[in-house]
């Protein structure tokens, strides 16, 4: 089965949440039940496995936030695939103190050193949208980089603006 994460303040009936299970037959999990300020990563990863524990072979997209808990729940589960939309995957370099679009609890919580360390064993795609003025590229790509996976750079913003119809077409090519 496929699955959908949205982002931070996205939900399961964001854009892409709808587009995904209409054109995807993705399965988009709702992995909280508070105000985005007011989530816990770990609670969020106890309902995304929760949600996919019967599945012996899920392939999960994550966006932004959601693309971060999809790599955070994989690094002690097993996923097939994963389909990361701009993740938001902090390098343990990151001095994130100067991040103001979350609250620093929750941005300590994303900043997991193992991400960075261990291999996962998945086969991982990213999209990486040139213009994203929300994740920098470079966390992006550094992830991308030690764990070997696929990156694949469009010209777009964060949201994937201009290629959001595209998105399910591009992905279906994937799995």
């Amino acid at each position: 089965m496929i699955y959908y994460i949205h982002g931070y303040l996205s939900s399961p009936d964001g854009t892409k949440g709808k587009l995904f299970k209409k054109e995807l037959q993705a399965i988009p999990i709702k992995y909280r039940n508070v105000e985005p300020e007011q989530l816990v990563i770990s609670d969020c990863i106890k309902q995304i496995k929760n949600a996919i524990e019967k599945d012996k072979e899920p392939i999960l997209i994550g966006s932004s936030l959601g693309g971060f808990l999809v790599a955070k729940t994989s690094l002690d589960t097993t996923i097939a695939k994963m389909i990361l939309l701009n993740p938001a995957v902090i390098p343990p370099h990151i001095d994130i103190s100067t991040l103001t679009d979350m609250p620093q609890r929750i941005l300590k919580d994303m900043q997991v050193e193992a991400l960075f360390k261990t291999k996962i064993h998945a086969d991982i795609t990213i999209f990486v949208g040139t213009n994203d003025m929300i994740v920098p590229n470079n966390w992006s790509i550094e992830f991308a980089k030690r764990q070997e996976a696929t990156v694949h750079f469009f010209h777009d913003d964060h949201q994937f603006s201009n290629y959001m119809q595209r998105l399910p077409h591009l992905i279906k090519s994937i799995i």
